[in-house]
This record gives C-alpha cells, sequence and structure tokens, in this order.
C-alpha cells in the first residue's frame, strides 16, 4: 500500500503498452521467442520488467491475449468415421500443447453450424477449427483468418486457412489404376455432390481418368442410407446393361461403400468375381474384409494435427497482416488389396 492506495498487480498488457509494443511480443519475449523481435525491443522489455519488477502471470497472459487455452471446434457429423478419427488428432495435439476443446457437432444441419459457432464464439474461445457443413455459409465472412481454421471441404474463394486432401489427384489417380485392368466401365458412387467441395473434387478427378463426358457413370445415393432398395434397383439395372462387360464401382467414401456392398450383396453380386470396388478413406474394416478393399488413404488423423498446429502457430504470431488464407494439403496414398 502506498499513500493509502493499494497498487494493482501489472499485467502483460500494461507492460505491453509502456514499451509500445503488443501483448503477443510480451508473451513471445517471457516465452524465450527472441526470433521474433529486434535486439532493441527485447532490450527495452528486459529493462521495462526489471524497472517494474513484473512477475508474469500466465492467467493475467492468456486474457491480456485473449488466449483462453481453448480451441472451439465445431464438426459438420460425428456420426461419419472421418469426423471420430480428425477429433483423435484435434485433440491429441492440443492436449501437447496446453490447449483443451469445446466440441459442437452440427448433425449436417447448415443453421446449427452457424448457431454452434456463435456459440463457441461467445465463449470466448482462443479460436476455431471447423468441419463446416457449408463451406460457403455467410457465417464464415464473419470470422477472421487470424484465429480459425477450416477442415476437409473448402470455400470456391478460400478466406480462411483450409486443411485438405488432394481429392482431385487422388481419385484420378486410383481410377486410373483400376482401369489399367481392362474394366470396360466404370461407376462413381456417391452423396449428392451438391457443389460439396470432397464429392465435387473427387467426382472431377473420376472423370478426368474415365474420360467420360457426362453424368450417366455417376449414381448419387441419400446421405441418409435409406435408400437401398433404390440403389439395387439401379446397380441391377447397370448389371444388365453391361452384360458381358467388365464392371469397376469407385465410391466416394467409406459409408458409400458400405451401401454399395450391402446393395450387391442383396443382388447376389460379390467383389472382385461380378465387379470390382474402390473407395475414398482407409477405414480398419476395409483391410479386414475378405477380399481386402482397395482404397485412396487419406490421414484423418494428420488432418485434425495439421489443424491444430496452422491454427496454434497463428495465435501466436505478430504478421497478423501478412497472414493470408491458404489451402494446405495432407498427402494421401493408395492402398491396393484384392477389391479389383
Amino acid at each position: 500500500m502506498v499513500g493509502g492506495t493499494i497498487l494493482e498487480k501489472l499485467t502483460i498488457k500494461d507492460i505491453a503498452q509502456m514499451v509500445n509494443v503488443s501483448t503477443a511480443t510480451i508473451s513471445n519475449y517471457l516465452n524465450g521467442n527472441y526470433s521474433k523481435m529486434s535486439t532493441k525491443t527485447k532490450n527495452k522489455i528486459e529493462q521495462m520488467i526489471q524497472e517494474t519488477k513484473y512477475i508474469p502471470s500466465s492467467i493475467a497472459h492468456d486474457l491480456a491475449t485473449n488466449d483462453t487455452k481453448t480451441i472451439g471446434v465445431s464438426v459438420a457429423d460425428i456420426t461419419n468415421p472421418f469426423t471420430s478419427t480428425v477429433l483423435s488428432g484435434i485433440y491429441d495435439a492440443c492436449g501437447i500443447l496446453g490447449y483443451t476443446v469445446i466440441f459442437t457437432n452440427s448433425n449436417s444441419d447448415p443453421s446449427q453450424e452457424i448457431e454452434n459457432i456463435n456459440k463457441l464464439k461467445r465463449q470466448n474461445v482462443s479460436g476455431l477449427i471447423i468441419d463446416p457443413v457449408d463451406a460457403q455459409s455467410p457465417i464464415f465472412k464473419t470470422l477472421s483468418n487470424d484465429d480459425a481454421v477450416m477442415l476437409d471441404r473448402e470455400a470456391m474463394n478460400i478466406q480462411i486457412d483450409t486443411v485438405v486432401t488432394d481429392n482431385f489427384n487422388a481419385v484420378n489417380n486410383f481410377v486410373s489404376t483400376m482401369l489399367k485392368e481392362e474394366y470396360d466401365e466404370m461407376y462413381f458412387i456417391t452423396w449428392p455432390i451438391e457443389q460439396v467441395s470432397t464429392r465435387l473434387l473427387r467426382y472431377q478427378g473420376f472423370l478426368e481418368a474415365t474420360k467420360y463426358k457426362d453424368d450417366s457413370h455417376c449414381v448419387e445415393i441419400s446421405n441418409h442410407g435409406n435408400d437401398i432398395d433404390k440403389l439395387k434397383e439401379t446397380l441391377n439395372k447397370i448389371i444388365i446393361q453391361n452384360k458381358n462387360k467388365k464392371i469397376g464401382f469407385f465410391s466416394m467414401n467409406g459409408k458409400v461403400l458400405i451401401s454399395l456392398i450391402q446393395a450387391m450383396r442383396s443382388l447376389n453380386k460379390r467383389y472382385p468375381e461380378n465387379y470390382g470396388i474402390g473407395s475414398y478413406e482407409d477405414l480398419d474394416w476395409m483391410k479386414i474384409m475378405t477380399p481386402g478393399i482397395s482404397c485412396v488413404h487419406q490421414d484423418s488423423f494428420d488432418m485434425g494435427v495439421t489443424s491444430v498446429k496452422t491454427l496454434i502457430n497463428k495465435l501466436g504470431s505478430d504478421n497478423k497482416v501478412e497472414n493470408n488464407p491458404k489451402r494446405i494439403v495432407v498427402t494421401t496414398r493408395m492402398e491396393l488389396r484384392d477389391s479389383f
């Protein structure tokens, strides 16, 4: 107490104002990241801390920089096997880097997604990772690339760093490999494409490989898995139309593949004897099927980890102006088993 007044404890924000630098620069100094500042700035901060006898407080630091050490995550559909693996990567990386996770599920509902994102923003999270239902949603215009990352699906004009796989080239290469086995006709089985980037790019890769000029070899099915009878009818027509021809199918993802196999079994057809199959996505059960199913393996876990690292790197950066949105590609590989 001085002159009857209680002196308030200095915060990281106070030190930043005294030295005339950002709170992030003070944070870098306290964490030993001197490469992000000039020697002159480093010396000024050091002198001010000595003069004020400032004692760093991690809590004060977090509040001053709006870094609550919490990442908000919004996913499109928790029932998708892809999502659970991505979340494992996010939780693992956040744990290692000292962040906690608040998770929300949009249940494939664009309006729920908007509500979830607004809810996370109100909870003052440090940053957001979003696996979007609708990458074109107007909600993303309200977000800053400084503290948000998108995952898997991408907007037509990227405004936020987006972690993806190379859907087009991966499918083009895979289907081209299938065609070397002398398939006469190939078909692309997918949920409604509806300008969803992952579905659209995979289909475009399929068209590039097959050189088909129309959509006659694209079969769209419900993403609710409730139209097996309709799919069965469509596949039966394909089989009849292509009698004595070698037919192959490429499925958009693992859940679509399940519907395809179920429908074919109901027609008493088995792969690879009666048809060949391949899929985007490598799920555990695909390895133990007899025969095993060939696929494009995407590292969903690494997509989660990469999203976290990308976000946290931005949160600690002073160069916000230079933080232009990027498309960050996680590599895929072909897993060739015996399904075609």
